[in-house]
């Protein structure tokens, strides 16, 4: 039996076996389960090499798994503790055969280890965490470390939902007792009702299989709002159950008046789950519950940004609202003059994020008597966190926060004591799929984002982005039929869009420091990079080399429409004149075609145009969204993927003859496939698929 006083430490790392966690500098790092299971096997067994079949049968308790699940959990380890394969000084490679432990290890008894972080709450966390482990018996969905609590007096968290897929948008009925949320535990998004007790029973509201998402229950108790992704728009359905009505055609994220009468509500309605995913132009809305008149209350562009999460002030004279930008930020509208003052900015009063393009900031709300605004943003060291600021501005405080999950969807009681609030994870992995509609994983590690990928020109190796928690976005490498992933753009720069490849099989990307943007080139053979060209990054929009390595693709102009020409040209040439715009062009492989973005009514559809700028059309159809990603090695087919009906597949078209072929059959919203990437000389298409994954929680502010 394993001595529950006993502590393992390894510089400045310690591991508590009894507890199931392992910190580093006094932090829990971000481990599943069977990665920790990994390093306790490898510690116990320090004196020798541990073959891969061991740790089969030990971890994985025999189950058929690849060499490739072993390596994912090993190089989850090594990333969070630290360590590096090529100098190992934890975890040590025998080629072939398997692992062994080399760190100089110390073992220690509770009373002599240094004070875990936390104090007494960590024990009750990891408690908390392995009783939800063996009860919905999905080990490697919990984080494996407890929510770190810095800056604030006191707070308490207790999980309030298990289940395995994805509960989120809790809101408080008035009572302060009850609330609703919404869950796909049936397959699909539908609303539920229930008590605040972890055990209390509940009940479904919905049950049309519409996806429901994001339920706000009324002040007077009367109506839960709520947005429908496949219908549209948001609707109303009482509170004790009943049939719902629409109270707009377009729209989400609704939030109730004070007085029960009117809902605000914004433009932009989601695309995912995924907290980046807030959608296009966005402006915020009201719209009365009796008669459904609509009033727009915001101005695109006024603040810069998607507007989006609204959320009444207790006295009804003002909205807190989210701008979504580059950098986003928080602000506050006077809805009796109309004027908006900023209240929080990501960069100015909270850390940027490291690791991700976009910064955000997340579901404002106002505390009792409007003197407060609780949020939700990223932390300092690649956490996320829940802050409170006062409503008049000021220093934010930090009151909780987490490393790899972001609370989002944040609902204050009305006695200002409690916030309900649901921590989400980001499963994001690289898969491939065949023309036989066989899909399979190629990439597993617990990142953030793994997307965008691309094919060396022979089809051998695989490059994607990534962004992991804390640190800045990089390009990684794989061979294209799986195998280990290495880093391959780690030199100075924030990488920004996606990459191509030179005939002559050289990665091509681009790093942005300043206002100025470098494009750069990577040999896989020789593991050298060459600068290509530096210029300014004025007027570009998600820039990329063509093949040739002379000619940069991009958009430009006012609005953003394609553009090509030599990269050292001050501008190039305007190829589009989309009057709504046209983004994210990508080229086919012989230089000739280019494919792109456009807008068309409501929806996004695939444009492709020749490089001189002839032979433009449309390729997509309403009602759908299509993002496309890539061409075929001939050029003829285009990769994309395809939302309609609150849900995400890839798909190709053939340009020629608008012919289609559907390629994946997922079926639930929340998740999504983007970024689809044809490998050259197959039938093969790698892409992103991202789930979110999650439970809702409380926290108490102790007063």
């Amino acid at each position: 039996m394993e001595d529950k006083s006993v502590c393992f430490q390894f510089d400045t790392i310690e591991v508590w076996p009894a507890a199931f966690a392992v910190n580093r500098d006094g932090e829990r790092l971000n481990l599943e389960p069977k990665a920790i299971r990994v390093l306790l096997h490898l510690i116990h067994h320090r004196d020798r090499v541990v073959t891969k079949d061991e740790l089969v049968e030990t971890v994985w308790e025999g189950a058929a798994v690849t060499d490739n699940a072993i390596t994912r959990v090993v190089a989850q380890l090594r990333r969070e503790l630290g360590d590096d394969p090529r100098a190992a000084k934890y975890i040590e490679t025998a080629p072939t055969l398997g692992y062994r432990f080399v760190g100089t290890l110390r073992e220690a008894r509770k009373e002599e280890a240094a004070p875990v972080a936390g104090g007494r709450k960590w024990w009750y966390w990891a408690a908390a965490g392995v009783a939800v482990v063996a009860v919905g018996g999905w080990l490697w969905l919990w984080p494996g470390r407890p929510a770190t609590v810095e800056n604030a007096a006191a707070v308490e968290v207790a999980q309030i939902t298990t289940t395995s897929g994805l509960d989120a948008r809790p809101s408080w009925g008035p009572d302060g007792r009850g609330f609703v949320y919404c869950s796909n535990k049936s397959g699909r998004f539908e609303l539920y009702r229930r008590q605040a007790g972890t055990e209390a029973a509940e009940v479904a509201l919905t049950n049309d299989g519409q996806q429901n998402i994001q339920p706000a229950w009324s002040p007077d108790g009367k109506w839960i709002a709520y947005h429908s992704v496949v219908g549209r728009g948001i609707w109303v359905i009482p509170a004790a159950g009943g049939a719902a009505r629409r109270l707009t055609n377009f729209g989400a994220t609704p939030a109730w008046a004070p007085d029960s009468g009117s809902v605000a509500f914004a433009l932009a309605e989601p695309k995912s789950l995924a907290p980046f995913d807030a959608g296009g132009a966005g402006t915020i809305w009201t719209a009365a519950l009796e008669g459904g008149a609509l009033r727009q209350v915001t101005m695109q562009g006024t603040p810069r940004g998607v507007h989006t999460a609204p959320s009444w002030s207790r006295d009804g004279k003002q909205i807190v609202f989210t701008a979504m930008a580059r950098d986003s930020g928080i602000h506050v509208l006077d809805l009796a003059t109309g004027k908006i003052r900023p209240l929080v900015g990501v960069g100015v009063d909270i850390p940027r994020q490291p690791g991700t393009y976009v910064s955000r900031v997340w579901d404002p709300v106002f505390g009792p008597e409007d003197r407060k605004v609780y949020f939700s943003a990223a932390g300092e060291k690649g956490t996320h966190a829940i802050w409170e600021v006062a409503a008049e501005g000021g220093k934010p405080r930090r009151l909780y926060a987490t490393t790899g999950d972001t609370p989002a969807g944040l609902s204050l009681s009305r006695d200002g004591r409690r916030l309900l609030f649901a921590r989400l994870r980001n499963v994001s992995q690289l898969w491939k799929v065949g023309a036989e509609g066989t899909a399979r994983p190629v990439f597993q590690e617990e990142v953030l984002r793994a997307y965008v990928p691309s094919f060396s020109p022979d089809g051998k190796w695989m490059a994607f982005a990534v962004e992991t928690q804390g640190r800045n976005r990089t390009f990684w490498m794989m061979p294209a039929e799986g195998g280990a992933a290495m880093a391959v753009a780690n030199d100075a720069g924030q990488k920004e869009g996606g990459t191509s490849w030179t005939t002559e099989g050289e990665l091509l990307y681009n790093a942005v420091e300043g206002g100025e943007v470098e494009f750069r080139a990577f040999d896989p053979r020789t593991r050298k990079t060459r600068v290509i060209h530096k210029r300014s990054t004025l007027g570009l929009f998600h820039p990329v080399l063509l093949p040739n390595g002379k000619d940069l693709l991009s958009s430009c102009s006012m609005p953003f429409n394609v553009c090509v020409g030599p990269v050292e040209a001050v501008q190039p040439k305007q190829i589009t004149f989309e009057r709504d715009g046209a983004t994210f062009a990508f080229g086919d492989r012989k230089g000739e075609w280019i494919g792109f973005q456009v807008r068309r009514g409501d929806y996004d559809q695939i444009g492709v145009v020749r490089k001189d700028g002839t032979g433009m059309k449309v390729l997509g159809h309403e009602p759908e969204w299509q993002w496309a990603h890539s061409f075929s090695g001939d050029g003829r087919r285009i990769a994309y993927a395809s939302f309609r009906a609150g849900v995400w597949t890839l798909w190709w078209v053939d340009r020629e003859t608008g012919e289609r072929k559907q390629l994946t059959r997922e079926t639930g919203f929340g998740p999504f496939v983007r970024s689809p990437a044809w490998r050259p000389g197959t039938e093969e298409i790698a892409y992103e698929s991202f789930q979110v994954r999650g439970n809702v929680y409380q926290l108490e502010l102790v007063k």
